[in-house]
């Protein structure tokens, strides 16, 4: 069995921003594809489409980091 995982940033932090994507994910990918889900981190709140990233002000890259650490570890 292949594994997966969702990583994903935006600029909005609003409660639909991922709704979608993960909507797809699940279904597609872990369900009729049948891959092993591995996690997800969603990064919302990375800053301003007219402006520059600001994902180095929250907490998501020390997360990208945890997360991809321990993804393996059992």
């Amino acid at each position: 069995m292949k594994d997966a995982a969702l990583l994903m940033t935006s600029a909005d932090d609003l409660f639909w921003t991922y709704e979608q994507a993960v909507s797809c994910y699940k279904f597609t990918i872990i369900h009729y594809i049948g891959f092993h889900d591995k996690g997800m981190l969603l990064a919302g709140g990375c800053g301003d489409t007219n402006g520059k990233p600001q994902i180095s002000k929250t907490n998501h890259l020390k997360e990208a980091y945890k997360f991809g650490k321990t993804i393996y570890q059992e």
